[in-house]
């Protein structure tokens, strides 16, 4: 037993000297990278659509999932999910560690509504804006980049649950925004993916096209 504790210790003082940090201190880092990314990423996505209420309500009609006159109720009670679960994963930060828990809990849910949602309306072929941060771009529509950045988010926000005390600041803010590089990253390299399928689908039907029409050329 003594010996398993020298051994440990000694591993311990070793990360220190090699500047490392202790599997505890690394892991609450993370834990609280995720909670400050997802919280960040809630309240920019909650603003636009609190303040421009009417036209989220419209982007929530075009899923054609609910009835129309429950839009402008969902796109009052959504967007104040949305800041409610970011600020308490923020405070929680700085506070007992129950609010950021509580305030992943709510993401959790939220994301698991937008990814069903997303799902269905990618399923359906509809053509329509995602409504994620209540715009209408191309990185802003129904598509495989959307459900993956949906679905990362959502991996995070399940992190962002685990009980673990917050690090440094600047180790975290660090943290995040690693993470934050890394959805982008997948999201775009899915979104030009899919383009490069389409492109390449398209250059295979048109020479079909082109052989058929040769064919029916040489007949006549």
């Amino acid at each position: 037993m003594t010996l398993c504790c020298a051994v440990g210790h000694w591993q311990h003082r070793q990360s220190r000297r090699r500047g490392g940090l202790p599997v505890s201190s690394a892991y609450g880092q993370i834990v609280a990278a995720a909670a400050l990314l997802v919280g960040t990423v809630l309240i920019c996505a909650g603003l636009p659509k609190a303040f421009k209420s009417g036209a989220f309500a419209a982007q929530i009609a075009d899923y054609g999932v609910v009835p129309g006159r429950l839009t402008s109720f969902l796109a009052l009670l959504i967007s104040s999910l949305e800041l409610a679960a970011g600020v308490l994963l923020l405070v929680g930060l700085a506070a007992p560690v129950r609010l950021r828990q509580v305030g992943a809990g709510l993401a959790v849910f939220l994301f698991v509504l937008f990814l069903v949602a997303l799902a269905s309306a990618y399923a359906r072929g509809r053509h329509i804006a995602c409504a994620c941060f209540g715009g209408n771009s191309e990185l802003e529509m129904v598509g495989a980049h959307s459900i993956v950045r949906t679905a990362l988010l959502l991996a995070l926000a399940i992190v962002a649950v685990f009980p673990a005390p917050g690090g440094r600041a600047f180790d975290v803010a660090g943290f995040a925004a690693i993470l934050a590089a890394l959805v982008a990253m997948a999201s775009e390299l899915t979104r030009l993916l899919g383009r490069l399928r389409r492109a390449t689908a398209a250059i295979v039907e048109q020479l079909a096209a082109d052989s058929a029409a040769a064919d029916q050329a040489e007949v006549r």
